[in-house]
This record gives structure tokens, sequence and C-alpha cells, in this order.
């Protein structure tokens, strides 16, 4: 037991030793102060020390500034101090403290010594050491205290000081060092206070109990230890953001919900200043359920603290950076840390602490814009009351989040996903969002649009499949999205509408079994051609405007004198309803493709059935030339496409690898690609040449209704029941683009000749155009706008309108900026105002919000 005890003494000395050391070598300061020396800027000569810098960073000037260098330092000047003040607040600090009196120390000693020295006679040698050791520990903190107290005295001159000295001095004026000592000085107090009564208890178990009261006198020698190293280690203030939260990344989210749950409960309002008093017992058992030592969450704490104070005085904590300037720099952050689970919990943390402390707002709403940049789950979150300015939250994803008493302000929050949110008593003001104009003007499905020659002008024919509904045709002006006029003639859905190749006439197919052709100047009737006794499903001009198609449910197709209005010819031959027609590029050859399985080519100057290709054993959805216009491709409901020879009728090839119905196909402008898109949610790409898959496009999730390649043939783009329209490099077979849908449907899609627009109409009743490099909408105020439409001055090729498909069949409404969702959003009293002053309430409300007062007045 000697032994024992002997070895144990020994180590307390080894510790107090290196304690010591510590202490001489970071604490103990002799400054001597000279009056009659002023000391001079090192930067510049002339300048004398008038100012002490004391922000909580690695300060280049060493901290001692002159009138130059507070101008040149770009600290915020309440972190600068005069050099007299600095040195008054300093001694003051320390004086009041206290620290130089050692009465109570003594007293405490001395008592410590009486009880060791009853037993002085049983083990006098172990008692002498216990007692040198307790001795230590008095003089430790006494050597403590007198060392905080020779910091700085009236002959100290500051301007002298070295930068560690300054140091040392700043954390004690503007930090938690002095303070953070006298509470561990009075825990030492009560630790001794307790191992004396220890010691008086158990005095006759003392032999056996002497190791348990060494062990204590050793912890409490670590305590300090601990203590001493801690204090000692310097967090180095970082100038780069990536760095700052880089140093955060091995944080379990475990802690922050502690942390803020401790927050929370105490009314806690300066996050900083309570996380810098950690020295409460209390606080730490807080802890304990998590698989942490105490000593482990100690430094973690204090690590976000630090890096909550190195936040605090970088840009981060000031500035917007989603805006332009910082464009760069946040991509590069968010590329960097996007997979970093630890900076995603941070920046969550940074997001609550918002709710808590005002001055973090900045910082919280950058936290919230990274994490919405970087595509984070943040789905059925609870925000309740957190604030949130200057920043954009443009796409971001909140469905099912609670809200509650959130406060924006200046915040951009197009195509915000807030369904089924619960927005309880939010105040959201100056918001900005970009609700994308549209041509609005009809009241049902948009089923049909073309584009005219000249790029100047767009037509849109509407219905409902189930009732009448705005059967209207109407005409826009590109340029300024203005209705240019209303044509009223159909009583049934207008299937089809397609521009004449010189852009005078218009022509429209409709359920009501008619075809009219329409004066694009005066918006007058040409003339109605009736003779098909089903549907008009599509029509289509020939190359050089004189002859008009028709197919229809009736199985016929006709073809119409567009300057008489005569039938010249009805083809009849199919046995079910046709649905696809395309003109040869020379204009003398008409395919068309029926829910017979049968395709069939006609001579359109004869009017004779040229061919009748049989080979596919479903409903031929889609016909398409190629570009010499000596082979035809069909897709089917049989999974296979065919490729044939329109001279022989001979089938050159059977591409087989979709394994369900497809719906489209089309040739690439050079002729040597053919895509297909199919209900088994897949693009397939074809080689022509040898009549193989040459890629498989998976991207979609539901059944791909249109494929259509641009006339460049760089470029596929296919429409989904997914709900998004996607834009796809032919080349690499890599996605370029997701255009999200939303809650219209898309029945028709469009290409400008140069490959370089996209037309679209949607189920919502409006129409929209698209830049497809961009994927952004071309509006009416772009700069650009006017050069856009210059390049519309070839006639569009009907083809590559969705005229043909099938009532029952949609294509979802196309959206590269997804428009704000507020579908079963629960929306409480509170504020929602644009930066214009408009409510924005009735908005919501459009979008499927429930305003739970109506409810309580219904």
């Amino acid at each position: 037991m000697h032994k024992v005890l002997t070895s144990n003494l020994q180590k307390c000395k080894r510790y107090f030793y290196r304690f010591r050391s510590i202490q001489m070598k970071g604490r103990v300061i002799e400054i001597h102060y000279q009056k009659q020396h002023i000391m001079n800027c090192t930067y510049h000569i002339r300048n004398p020390i008038t100012f002490v810098c004391i922000a909580p960073h690695k300060c280049q000037c060493q901290r001692k500034l002159c009138a130059q260098c507070l101008y040149n330092h770009q600290v915020d000047i309440k972190n600068t101090i005069p050099i007299e003040l600095f040195e008054e607040m300093a001694i003051k600090k320390l004086k009041d403290s206290k620290l130089e009196e050692t009465s109570e120390l003594t007293k405490y000693k001395m008592t410590f010594k009486s009880l060791l020295s009853k037993a002085e006679s049983i083990m006098k040698e172990i008692w002498e050491e216990l007692s040198q050791s307790i001795k230590q520990v008095y003089d430790w903190i006494e050597l403590e205290n007198q060392s905080f107290a020779n910091l700085i005295k009236k002959s100290t001159n500051l301007a002298e000081s070295s930068y560690t000295d300054l140091q040392l001095l700043v954390n004690i004026v503007v930090g938690t060092n002095l303070s953070d000592w006298i509470a561990q000085k009075n825990t030492y107090m009560k630790d001794l206070e307790e191992t004396k009564n220890w010691w008086d208890h158990h005095i006759k178990g003392f032999i056996e109990k002497s190791k348990e009261g060494i062990q204590k006198s050793q912890t409490l020698i670590n305590k300090i230890q601990t203590y001493v190293e801690e204090e000692c280690e310097v967090y180095q203030m970082k100038e780069n953001l990536f760095e700052i939260l880089t140093s955060i990344q091995d944080i379990d989210e475990s802690i922050y919900k502690k942390i803020l749950e401790i927050i929370k409960q105490e009314q806690i309002s300066d996050i900083l200043k309570f996380l810098s008093k950690t020295n409460d017992q209390h606080f730490y058992d807080s802890f304990k359920n998590i698989n942490e030592n105490r000593k482990d969450v100690r430094q973690k704490i204090k690590k976000i603290t630090n890096v909550l104070r190195n936040c605090q005085y970088h840009q981060f904590h000031k500035v917007d950076y989603s805006l332009e300037i910082h464009k760069n720099e946040r991509q590069d952050i968010i590329k960097s840390i996007a997979q970093n689970k630890g900076i995603i919990e941070f920046l969550k943390f940074l997001v609550q602490l918002t709710s808590i402390d005002g001055k973090f707002i900045q910082c919280g709403s950058n936290a919230l814009n990274f994490l919405v940049g970087m595509k984070v789950n943040i789905r059925n979150q609870a925000f309740e009351n957190i604030k949130i300015q200057n920043t954009s939250l443009i796409g971001g994803s909140f469905a099912r989040c609670n809200l509650s008493g959130s406060k924006f302000n200046n915040v951009d929050i197009s195509g915000v996903n807030l369904n089924f949110a619960q927005l309880f008593n939010c105040q959201w003001k100056n918001l900005k969002i970009d609700e994308i104009p549209a041509l609005d003007g009809h009241s049902s499905s948009v089923w049909s649009v073309s584009i005219s020659p000249d790029g100047n002008k767009l037509a849109s024919g509407g219905g409902s499949i189930y009732y009448g509904g705005d059967c209207s045709i109407r005409l826009w002006e590109i340029k300024t999205g203005q209705l240019i006029a209303k044509l009223d003639g159909h009583s049934k859905i207008v299937y089809s509408v397609c521009f004449s190749p010189d852009g005078t006439t218009l022509a429209s197919g409709s359920r009501d079994k008619s075809i009219i052709l329409w004066d694009i100047k005066t918006g007058q009737q040409k003339v109605k051609l009736d003779g098909h006794s089903n549907y008009v499903m599509s029509v289509c001009f020939s190359p050089d405007g004189n002859t008009l198609a028709s197919g229809s449910l009736d199985k016929s197709i006709c073809l119409w004198d567009v300057n008489t209005g005569q039938q010249k010819a009805k083809f009849d031959g199919h046995a079910n309803t046709v649905y696809s027609v395309c003109f040869s590029p020379d204009g003398n050859t008409l395919a068309s493709g029926s829910r017979d399985q049968s395709i069939r080519l006609w001579d359109v100057i004869t009017g004779q059935q040229k061919l009748e290709l049989e080979g596919h054993d479903g409903t031929v959805t889609s016909v398409c030339f190629s570009p010499d216009g000596k082979t035809l491709a069909s897709g089917s409901y049989d999974k296979f496409i065919i490729l044939w020879d329109v001279i022989t009728g001979q089938q050159k090839a059977k591409l087989e690898g979709h394994t369900n119905d497809i719906y489209s196909v089309y040739f690439s402008s050079d002729g040597n690609t053919l895509a297909s898109g199919s209900e088994d949610n897949s693009i397939r790409l074809w080689d022509i040449q040898i009549g193989r898959q040459k890629a498989k496009l998976d991207g979609h999730d539901n059944c791909i209704n249109q494929v259509c390649i641009s006339p460049e043939g760089n470029t596929l783009i296919s429409g989904s029941n997914d709900n998004s329209i996607r834009i796809w490099e032919i080349n690499t077979g890599q996605q370029i683009l997701e255009l999200e849908g939303h809650d219209g449907t898309a029945k028709s899609v469009c290409f400008s000749p140069d490959g370089n627009t996209l037309a679209y109409g949607s189920g919502d009743s409006c129409i929209r155009l698209w830049d497809v490099k961009t994927g952004q909408e071309i509006k009416s105020s772009d700069k650009n706008y006017k050069d856009i439409l210059a390049q519309f001055k070839m006639p569009l090729q009907s083809s590559s309108l969705l005229s043909n498909v099938e009532p029952d069949r949609t294509i979802l409404r196309i959206c590269q900026n997804p428009q704000l969702e507020a579908r079963g959003t629960l929306i409480l009293q509170g504020e929602f105002m644009n930066h214009q002053g408009k409510d924005l309430k009735p908005l919501f409300k459009s979008k499927g919000s429930c305003f739970l007062e109506d409810l309580k007045q219904k």
C-alpha cells in the first residue's frame, strides 16, 4: 500500500512540474510600463501606436495599431480600443478579481495541514507526502491567481509588449479566460473542501481508503492540467469559409440537438455568451445520454463556440451569398461539402439558431441557401420561428415542413415546394417570386400549338374531352405575349393546328369532325372542310403548302386543296383509327399509321395507295420518314420498331429492345440515328446503318410519350408521364437538363427549325416557349428575345407536333424553374407580401393552400 501511495504522489509531482512549466511559458508576463517612452508603429515608423485590436482573429498588425493601421486594418472600429483605455480596462478587471488576496487560500491550507497531523504517528512518511501534495495544489491556485495579477501593472508599457502578451490581455479583456479561471478556482476550492471532509470522516479507515483519497487528489490535479492545456490551445481564426466549415465536420448532430434543446429550455438569446460559460456541471450532465465522454463533449462545444465566433467575423455572417458576385465561391464550396454530413448538420444548426439569436440571422440564411443549393433533404423538418433574410431559396423543397412563426424578409421563394407545409402566424415580407408569365386565355386544355414560319405568331387549340369547354383557337403575338385573335368556329376539342408554310393560313382539326382554314390577317374563316365522319386527329400541310392532309378516327385520310377548299382525295384502306400521318420530304408520298396495325403509303399526286406495310402486331402509333425519304420508321404497341424500304415496301430491319409499347419514333437530321420512346420508361437510340441499338437513356419514371431530335442532331427531347421533360445530349447519352412538371398537362411540343427553341401547350390552358440550351423560359422582357425570334425563318415540320397523340394520353407540363407549389399547405393568419407590397395569399389559394380562417367561418 505504501508503494502505491508513493507512486501516485510521484505522479502528482510530475503533473505539478508540467503544469508549472506551462504556466511559466504561457501565463506569467512581466512588462515594465514607461510613460516617458512612446512606441512607434512597426509598419509606419513615424506614427505612434494608439489603438489595440481586440477582434478575435490572428491580427496581422500584432494587435498594435497606429492611425494608418486602423484605416488599413479592415476591422470594425468597435473591435479597436485606445491603448490608454485598454490599459485601464485590463488593470480594473484584474484588480476586481482580487486574485492577490491569499487569506482564503491560507485558511484552507492550514486546515488540511492540521487534519493530516492527527495521523502523523501512524504513517508519518505517507502524511508528509500527502501534505506536500495538497500544499502544491494550493500553491498552484495561488500561482495561477498571481499569474493573472502580474499580467499588467501601473508601470507596464503596453506599446512595447509583444504580440503574445497583448493576445493574452485581449483574451482577458474581451474573452472569458479570467472568468473561466475564477469559476474553475471555485470548483477546485469546493473539491478541496470535499477532500478534507472525506479525510475527516474516514480517518479510522485511512489505511484502507488512502488510495482512494490520493486518487481524488490525482483527479484534481488532472482537472487543473486539462484546464491549463485547453486554455493554452489557441483557435486560429480562419479567413477561408471552406476551412471554417471543415473544422467543424467531426461533430455529430446529437450535440447540436442537445444544445438547441438546452438553450430553448433556458430561453437563451446569446448563444456565444452561453457556450463560453461551459464550466457548469449541470450543463454537461445534460449530455450524459450521448455516447461520448465529458472531456470530448467539452472539447466539441469549445470547437463549436470558436467556429461560431469565427463565422461572426466572416462575411458569411454579413452578406447575401446568393448574390451573383458570390456565385463562383458559393458553387465551389457547395461542390466541396455536398457529401459532408458533419458540415451539413452544422448548416442546419445555423438555420435553427436564427430562431434564438438574432445576431446569426444572415449567417443562418446563407446556410439555408447552401442546403437548398446542395439539394439536401429538408422535407418534413421543424423550422418553427426561424428568421431568414436577404437570400434565395429558389427550388427548395420544404414539403411537410413546419414553418409556423417563421419570419422571411427579402427572400426569393420562386419554385419553392411548400406542399402540405404548416404556415401558422408567419410574417413573410418583401418576397421575391418569379411566377413565370404564360399565354393565359384558354379555359380548357391546350391540345396543339404551332409557330408561324416567321416566328412572330403562335396558334393554339383547346377543349376538353369530358365536355366542350373552350374549343377556341387563339393567335398570340410571341414578342409581347398578347392575344391577337380568338377564332371561334369549332364546337368540340381542337386536336390539331398547323400553319401553312407561307404563314398566311392556319388549319385546324377538331373533335367536331371538321377542318377549318383560317385567314391569319383577318382572323376569319376561309373555308370549312367537311368530309370526315369522326374526330379529326391530325392536320398537316405539304411542304409546298398547297395540300392539306388529315387523319381521322373514321379510319380515313383526306387530302384537301388549300386554294379551293375542295377535297382532292380520300384514302380509304385502314380498318381503324389513323393516328399518325407524315409527308415525305418531297411531298409526293404520305405515310399513315393506324390502330389496325398497318402502315400505308399513298401517292399524293394520283391518290392511290402505293404500298401496305404489314409487320406489326399492335397499333402503329408513330411513323416518320428519314430525311432522304428512302426509309420509313414505324413504332407500335407490339414493342418493335420496323425500318421500311419506301421503294420496295420491304422490311430493312426490325429493331428489338423495348419491353413495352412504343409511342414515338423520330429520325435525326442526318438520317443516321433513330430515337424511340416507350411505355417501358426508356429512350433508345438506334444506329440505322447497322440496325442495332447504340444507347439506352434511362431517367424517366414513367412512359415516354414523345421523342424529338433537334434539327442540328445533337439534342434529344423526351416527354413523359413522370411529369417531366428531359433534354439529352445524343453523342454522350447524358441528360443535360430535366424540366420538372406540375399540375397541368402538355398536349403538344414542337422544336423550332434551328433546334434552339421549344414550344409546348399545356393542360393548365397556357402556352410556353423555352430556350433548349439553357432550359430557361423565353420571356418577352428578355434582351435577346428579338434575336431568338429572328431565327424562325423556316416552316415548321408538322411531324414534330403531337397532333397524332391519343386524347387519353398526355405529356405533362414542362417547367425548368419550378413554380411555387403550395398544395395542401395549411395557413393560419400571418402575412405574405411580395416586394411590391402585393398580398400573396390569393396566389397560395390558387395553388391549393388551405386557409384555416376560411374553414372556421364555414
